[in-house]
């Protein structure tokens, strides 16, 4: 028993990669987060979701954070999505969810001005301007056009720099294009308009980690914890710096990373194999061993099927 014991051990690495989330066959989620032109959120805004040549309509209201849920039952068809509310102008484009994942979508809508029945038509300003450019980079992008929208967002945030949604989406791009030193320095202009923002944590991290930095990144990840501690977008990104490290075999450095996987998300069954791998290397500490078990417990639970629930099974037994 102790052999393959032993073998678990020093081979636990090869098993480890992360399960899809559990969704219907399918299914996606949108989330829709709007803002005014100042950044504001914008609570009660009509979210109305269609897909051409059908019925189909769904609608939400955004709440007090600018957001609205929207539930996808068939993800693999294109929608397209309408907002309004009066006092802003409108907007319209496509949406593609993803199958089994969750679509982020953020929009600004400029605040309107009644007109006066006399006034002639007066040029946009940089700031309107940079609002038409962003909702047409977005409109590209939902179209599956990154590279077509990477010039309206950097416009956008040239002719305002104020503008965050323009510096999160153009760090979003960079990072889809490699482009790891441009994403950094737009996630860090955010982090200047809006600090400690998850977003922009996130960026800056996926940027440095990128780019190679991984001393950076590790103090990157860090602040971003700190700064949204039960994401698990946060969780996943700790638990693939683990799992790098065990397929080097440091396997007290990975530790490290897996135990803050299971503190962020101590039940998702994405992340059971960081209970495996806690388990593996607590039972090898007497003062673990009860720890340990603990792991190993919640892998089974969690995964009961997986191909080293035979090996987590004998651990348990050794432990008693």
């Amino acid at each position: 028993m102790m052999t393959s014991i032993r073998r678990a051990t020093l081979s636990l690495v090869l098993a480890l990669a992360l399960t899809g989330a559990l969704w219907a066959a399918g299914e996606g989620r949108i989330i829709v987060t709007i803002t005014d032109d100042g950044g504001a959120p914008v609570e009660g805004a009509k979210v109305v979701l269609t897909r051409a040549g059908t019925g189909y309509k769904l609608e939400k209201a955004s709440d007090k954070k600018g957001q609205a849920m929207l539930l996808v039952l068939d993800a693999t068809q294109e929608y397209q999505i309408h907002i309004e509310k009066g006092g802003y102008g409108p907007f319209d484009g496509p949406a593609k969810p993803k199958v089994g994942d969750t679509l982020r979508l953020s929009y600004t809508l400029p605040k309107v001005a009644a007109p006066a029945a006399a006034d002639a038509p007066k040029e946009l300003s940089g700031a309107d301007q940079a609002i038409v450019a962003y909702n047409e980079a977005v409109t590209a992008l939902r179209g599956g056009n990154v590279a077509g929208a990477l010039p309206s967002l950097e416009k956008a945030a040239s002719l305002n720099p104020q503008l965050p949604e323009a510096q999160m989406a153009l760090a979003d791009v960079y990072l889809d294009l490699k482009r790891y030193g441009d994403a950094l320095a737009a996630a860090d202009r955010l982090l200047v308009l809006k600090p400690g923002d998850a977003q922009g944590l996130r960026a800056r991290y996926d940027a440095l980690k990128g780019a190679g930095d991984n001393e950076k990144a590790r103090e990157a990840l860090d602040a971003l914890f700190a700064a949204d501690p039960k994401n698990p977008e946060t969780a996943v990104r700790y638990f693939n710096e683990g799992a790098e490290r065990a397929r080097s075999g440091s396997l007290e450095e990975a530790s490290k990373f897996f135990e803050r996987t299971v503190e962020i998300a101590p039940t998702d069954p994405k992340f059971a194999k960081a209970h495996y791998v806690l388990g593996l290397s607590y039972a090898k500490d007497d003062t673990k061993k009860e720890a340990a078990k603990q792991h190993l417990q919640a892998f089974l639970q969690m995964a009961p099927n997986d191909p080293d629930a035979g090996t987590a099974k004998e651990m348990l037994a050794y432990l008693k």
